[in-house]
């Protein structure tokens, strides 16, 4: 028993001498760097690529299985345009030995030092890489044998250093680059998470950009339970190129995440952005259904400074008329979807003090059919426009000063457009207009977009319109029919030209069409029609009373003493209408009626230059009361005519001398004759007589109006 305890002790003697033997004394008389010319003639033939080995190979056998090579090239395929596919300055795989007969797979840490990647893509779609992943002959069954399959496996890490790939494709045109890549991992254990850092230089020309990313946190990847988890991952970028407002941009985002592959399901616990003073927060839960993946989630933007995101985009101060707009705003939405719809419902977003509330609805990603509804409680969309330039008047909100304002539309996209939506608001003001109850339904498909019913209330009134833009044809063609009823010009005027010009309550209908992109041809060829009637009101800026008394004064040799009377007309009831003609705006029927007077007045306006050449003509009716009434009833049933010129929002008034000369003229020679010829008609009168009167009335009536327009001047 004891030989033979002593025989087996000998056996494993020998054999322990026999393996420490190989180990030594195999690696001193076996040199790889002696199978470099072997190596590249075996690559050469089965790639048809040269494989140029420079540095040096080491192979180490106990307790690492070990190879470590230097520099080596292996050419690119032929026909593309770098001659070097992939290059590599240091790689170094080491493996334990004694796990591995125990089909267990133990790694050191993988090192990859100094790689150069050219990956490319020619004018006809192929890579440079298609010969190498085909692997033989098209068609050749891959081998049936199976590969031993490992019972475990356990990397020490990643090492990967100074790496460097390009891809160009030569069919798109595009190149992009990523240098000084870095990447460094702790232990890979399944199962266990494992630190993970990360860097790169990126680069493109088109668009043109450049830029570095930085990352870190731990990742954890199961093969046998098939999770994959994101845990706490930073990643933080900085980008720079012309398409960045201001030059560059700059963000961070954290990830924490797990995708089951068993499950067919992703939970984003996590997924969050800050950019430009702004953080977006996206919790997503997704599921792979026989239907398609579908998914849920929210998401978060809490409050943040939009003045100061819009400054660091512009790389500059933002004016607002409200200095202190702009100063606070959040979003939160639920998502909902599958890979081709998306749904955000609720949305809530406040912007300062005003509150939106709706939900969006997008389906068919490649050709989007949007659907929409949102309600505001309360907006002055006036406080985040420009302020006025220093010296310069405030601007008008005149229909031909928006219409000036407003840029070219977008032919292409209101042609693909496919919305249904609602728009709903409480309050809210705009181009110096306030509303009120603010309701609007808007379709658009085909390339005819239509807001209808568009209903409001404003000035104590009610807005009913209809507006439709048709851009089915080669240029847009607008049409507006538009109702305001009950309506308080006082105010409204005001608010849209900056001053009180009329006052009363009143009803205005417009019926309009346009054709063109632009302002300009928008108003050159306006057509239709428009009616109004205001009752109970005033015409500021011109007193005809006054005017008339002046007159009449001058005439008589006086001067009138200082009036605090308002520069304006009343009015009992004004009416008329206007047609509009490739721009230009005729009115042939307006009345003013008040107790002094009985205004008609006709004329024109030119909407693209906005100059106006109108004339009224006023006339004293038989009655003591109104504005002067009593001092003016010698001018009862004479035309006082009145020229009206200037712009929409600086009118001109003046009396027109001459007629209102030859009208005083005739009214006094009228006077005359009906006294003299009437005593003349008498008994013992003769015709004769009456004729000689007419004569010398027509030569009294010729002085008189050479009279009446020297005192009255021009």
């Amino acid at each position: 028993m004891k030989a033979i305890l002593k025989g087996f002790g000998v056996i494993i003697a020998v054999i322990v001498a026999i393996i420490v033997g190989v180990i030594i004394i195999v690696p001193l008389m076996i040199d790889p760097n002696d199978y470099k010319d072997e190596i590249s003639l075996r690559v050469k033939e089965q790639t048809g690529r040269d494989l140029k080995i420079e540095g040096d190979m080491v192979l180490t056998w106990y307790p690492w299985l070990g190879f470590e090579m230097g520099s080596v090239e292996l050419g690119n395929a032929p026909g593309f345009e770098e001659p070097v596919f992939a290059s590599t300055d240091k790689v170094a795989i080491r493996l334990k030995l004694i796990p591995l007969l125990r089909k267990r797979l133990v790694m050191d840490t993988l090192e990859v030092h100094g790689l150069h990647l050219n990956l490319e893509k020619n004018p006809k779609g192929e890579t440079n890489w298609d010969d190498l992943v085909k692997g033989g002959e098209p068609g050749q069954p891959a081998d049936s044998g199976k590969a031993p399959q490992l019972a475990a496996f356990a990397i020490g890490g990643l090492d990967i250093q100074n790496a460097n790939i390009r891809w160009s494709d030569a069919q798109a045109g595009k190149q992009y680059t990523v240098r000084n890549f870095s990447l460094a991992t702790g232990a890979l254990d399944p199962g266990n998470p494992v630190d993970v850092s990360v860097g790169l230089d990126v680069q493109s020309t088109e668009p043109p950009m450049s830029g570095r990313i930085e990352g870190s946190g731990q990742l954890e990847m199961n093969p046998d339970t098939q999770l994959f988890r994101a845990i706490g991952f930073n990643l933080d970028a900085g980008f720079q190129g012309e398409q960045f407002p201001g030059g560059k941009l700059e963000l961070s985002l954290f990830t924490d995440a797990v995708a089951d592959g068993k499950q067919n399901s992703i939970r984003v616990n996590s997924l969050r952005l800050n950019t430009l003073g702004m953080e977006a927060d996206l919790t997503l839960n997704g599921q792979l259904t026989p239907e398609g993946p579908k998914f849920t989630g929210t998401l978060k933007v809490p409050d943040f400074s939009p003045r100061t995101m819009l400054e660091s985009l512009t790389n500059g101060d933002i004016e607002t008329a409200d200095s202190s707009a702009l100063a606070s705003a959040s979003l939160e939405a639920g998502i909902s979807g599958t890979d081709n719809s998306l749904t955000l419902k609720p949305i809530t977003m406040t912007l300062d003090e005003s509150n939106l509330r709706g939900e969006v609805l997008v389906q068919n990603f490649a050709r989007p059919a949007i659907g929409f509804s949102f309600g505001l409680d309360q907006m002055d969309a006036d406080r985040y426009l420009p302020p006025p330039k220093e010296g310069e008047p405030e601007a008008a909100a005149t229909p031909a000063a928006a219409a000036s304002s407003a840029g070219g539309l977008p032919m292409e996209t209101l042609r693909n457009l496919n919305v249904v939506g609602k728009l709903a608001a409480v309050n809210f003001k705009v181009a110096k207009l306030t509303v009120s109850d603010f309701n609007a339904n808007i379709t658009a498909k085909n390339g005819l977009i239509q807001i209808t019913p568009l209903t409001a209330k404003l000035y104590e009134g009610v807005y009913a319109g209809n507006i439709q833009l048709d851009a089915r044809g080669e240029s847009p063609k607008i049409s507006l029919s538009e109702k305001l009823t009950g309506i308080q010009a006082g105010p409204l005027v005001k608010d849209l030209q900056g001053k009180e010009t009329l006052t009363g309550k009143g009803d205005v209908s417009i019926q309009v069409n346009a054709v063109g992109t632009e302002p300009e041809s928008v108003k050159k060829t306006l057509n239709g029609n428009a009616a109004f009637v205001f009752r109970d009101g005033a015409v500021k800026g011109i007193n005809i009373g006054r005017m008339i008394r002046e007159a009449r004064a001058k005439l008589k040799g006086q001067t009138l003493p200082p009036s605090e009377e308002p520069e304006q007309t009343d009015f009992a009831e004004l009416t008329g209408t206007v047609t509009f003609t490739n721009g230009l705006a005729q009115n042939k029927d307006l009345l003013i009626k008040s107790p002094l007077l009985r205004v008609t007045g006709a004329g024109r306006a030119d909407l693209p230059t906005e100059a106006i050449d109108y004339r009224v003509h006023a006339k004293i009716v038989g009655t003591t009361k109104g504005q002067g009434g009593k001092e003016l009833q010698e001018l009862s049933g004479v035309t006082i005519p009145i020229r009206i010129t200037g712009t929409f929002t600086e009118q001109k008034y003046a009396l027109d001398a001459e007629s209102l000369g030859k009208g005083l003229a005739e009214s006094k020679v009228k006077e005359i004759i009906e006294k003299k010829v009437g005593g003349s008609a008498a008994p013992g009168g003769t015709a004769s007589a009456a004729d000689d009167v007419k004569e010398k009335a027509e030569e009294v009536k010729d002085k008189a109006k050479e009279l009446i327009k020297g005192l009255l001047g021009n």
